[in-house]
């Protein structure tokens, strides 16, 4: 977990060191290629914002022991993060200064109207790629239900041939079990036929014995 986070850190110091790259560049140029640099800074500002909220949901799953030392990181780091959007908006706004001298409060008003009109657009971005985040996170989750439902069926049919086959193998043993019966009662009474016809015979053979001491005597 540590070492993701420190793999946060890292992101951030990038994200500001570019942030302030082009705040810088706000301040020094103009026309097209000033609204390039306005429109990279809002875009890092964004990613920044969101690599924070990952890192305190990250920073809530640490132990208690290394938790206190990365909120405080955390805080430190929305703190600047504050401190250079308010650069950039001056940045933004600084170069129309001495034109608002001149024309007065009029134009003081109309600046603030863009720049509260600045600070809805960026919410509704960070709203919209909120947005469709979660709806990217609702159809993968719609995919893996798919997907455990698929499972669940194949599972399911699995287990049916697994009984129809047992059901046969009960079957085949019962008509297995009767014809063994069947041939058990078979030997048995081939065994009592032979025992009866043995004894005949014996009884033939005295008999013979009997009536040939008989006749001579």
């Amino acid at each position: 977990m540590g070492t993701l986070i420190e793999s946060y850190e890292q992101q951030y110091s990038s994200l500001t060191a570019d942030i302030t790259f082009n705040i810088g560049r706000i301040s020094n140029t103009h026309g097209a290629e000033r609204q390039v640099h306005i429109r990279q800074a809002e875009k890092l500002f964004d990613e920044a914002t969101e690599l924070l909220e990952q890192m305190e949901l990250e920073v809530k799953d640490l132990p208690l022991k290394d938790r206190q030392k990365y909120n405080t990181r955390v805080k430190s780091y929305k703190a600047e993060l504050a401190k250079l959007q308010k650069d950039n908006k001056r940045a933004k706004v600084g170069i129309d200064s001495s034109r608002d001298e001149l024309l007065g409060d009029d134009t003081h008003d109309s600046e603030d109207q863009r720049q509260r009109l600045l600070d809805n657009t960026e919410t509704l971005d960070r709203t919209s790629r909120r947005l469709d985040h979660g709806y990217k996170i609702t159809l993968e989750t719609e995919q893996i239900g798919a997907q455990i439902m698929e499972d669940l069926h194949n599972q399911r049919q699995t287990i049916n041939r697994s009984r129809h086959r047992m059901e046969e193998m009960n079957t085949n043993l019962g008509k297995s079990s009767r014809v063994l019966s069947g041939m058990m009662k078979r030997i048995i009474q081939n065994r009592l036929l032979l025992l009866v016809i043995c004894a005949v015979l014996v009884v033939v053979v005295v008999l013979a014995i009997y009536f040939m001491v008989k006749r001579k005597s």
